[in-house]
């Protein structure tokens, strides 16, 4: 067999599975139907037994009001127990979990994570979008995301006077070198950007050259999956901090046991 029809059945393998991966992904999100439902969750043992170590999106439904929070997470039953304990859950679902009692909502699974090459919070946030935000008790439009978000005016007036306290003020004890004066103590029309704002398209180029080194993420196989521009960007993407992810640049090991992250050289 020549090198050219190898090259190309290797090529036509590529395609078809990426466009398999495509399908899966577009019809899970087209359909929004619930995969498994769970009615009584006390049945913990049953829980733990299918859930355990499984990843995919999930919904925690109330009967009553027809409302329900939207989440995905590498660990289903571990992220339920959370929701159960009021972790690091959601402050809506909370309350009408107390006034209602916890027998009025049902777990569903929109969706099992299975294919690495698929990013979760997408299919999370494809899934949220696909219901009305009325009906939600999510406080975002977007998975890893503040968009849809605003803070309440209690929040705000908190904030306030948090920063009322000087010692709460980030830069309370420290001082500005003078380079850093010098670099700041532009006002008004010495400001090159005086009357100006930053378009969408330069904000990207900026971001882009103070971005050295870009990032892969990999499956299991070593196979890549996206390339981000930096580790911010990817932080956001995964949902953690900046410093988890230089983490596991370092160390090299296999982050949330699906996916490698490497520095693109």
């Amino acid at each position: 067999m020549k090198i050219k029809q190898i090259l190309l059945i290797i090529f036509i393998i590529y395609i078809l599975h990426y466009f398999r991966i495509y399908i899966e992904f577009n019809w899970s999100i087209s359909a929004v139907l619930p995969l498994k439902i769970y009615k009584d969750l006390s049945k913990s043992e049953k829980l733990k037994k299918e859930l355990l170590k499984v990843g995919g999106v999930y919904s925690i439904f109330h009967l009553k009001d027809s409302k329900q929070y939207i989440g995905s997470s590498f660990n289903l039953y571990e992220r339920l127990n959370d929701h159960l304990k009021g972790v690091n859950s959601n402050i809506r679902l909370q309350r009408s979990i107390a006034k209602s009692g916890i027998t009025n909502f049902i777990f569903i699974i929109y969706y099992f994570h299975k294919d690495p090459l698929i990013i979760l919070t997408d299919v999370e946030t494809e899934i949220i979008k696909s219901f009305s935000f009325e009906d939600l008790y999510n406080f975002k439009k977007e998975a890893k995301s503040m968009l849809g978000y605003k803070h309440t005016a209690e929040a705000i007036e908190k904030m306030k006077k948090r920063l009322v306290d000087k010692i709460n003020h980030p830069m309370y004890g420290k001082t500005h070198t003078l380079e850093s004066i010098k670099a700041i103590s532009k006002p008004g029309e010495l400001n090159p950007m005086f009357n100006k704002k930053h378009s969408s398209e330069t904000k990207k180029k900026i971001s882009l050259s103070l971005s050295k080194t870009p990032l892969g993420l990999y499956n299991i196989d070593n196979k890549l999956i996206k390339i981000f521009v930096n580790q911010v960007e990817l932080a956001a993407k995964l949902g953690v901090f900046k410093s988890t992810i230089s983490r596991y640049i370092k160390s090299g090991k296999l982050f949330q046991k699906i996916y490698y992250i490497r520095k693109i050289k």
